[in-house]
């Protein structure tokens, strides 16, 4: 399996968190996601993730065969939970980032988060896996 050690430092800092507490986490994340400035030529429709009510720009690069994300969001909250996504899956390669699942979504503990967001989430990860040209494992339990 892929090393995920980024995002096991954000799943297990979350299962610490109370709901309350898990929003400010992400509008942490959010804030520190400002010292990485996002390109602003890359805030276009070719970047545009669908599938968020809120904007969400995405850009990929692939070094050396691993996949590394970088993305914004218009929304604070959202900024935060992107933050956290591109950080938790950037370095990996193809193959490990087809091995990540709804799973790994539904870990980072965010039942607080209104259905909506939890479906942009899960989005988020299709697009990732989708910009890295992976073919996502079967959802678990599906036919």
């Amino acid at each position: 399996m892929a090393d995920l050690e980024r995002y096991n430092d954000y799943a297990e800092a979350l299962e610490m968190l109370d709901d309350d507490m898990r929003f400010e986490y992400l509008l942490d994340l959010a804030k520190k996601n400002k010292d990485k400035p996002f390109p602003s030529e890359a805030m276009d429709d070719a970047h545009l993730m669908h599938g968020c009510m809120s904007k969400v720009w995405i850009t990929h690069e692939e070094r050396d065969g691993r996949h590394y994300f970088q993305g914004v969001s218009d929304a604070a909250i959202v900024n935060g939970l992107v933050t956290m996504m591109t950080d938790s899956f950037s370095g990996l390669t193809r193959e490990e980032l087809a091995e990540i699942t709804l799973d790994h979504v539904r870990r980072l503990n965010l039942g607080a988060l209104t259905t909506q967001r939890q479906v942009g989430m899960m989005a988020m990860l299709k697009h990732l896996q989708k910009l890295a040209g992976a073919r996502p494992m079967p959802a678990q339990g599906a036919a």
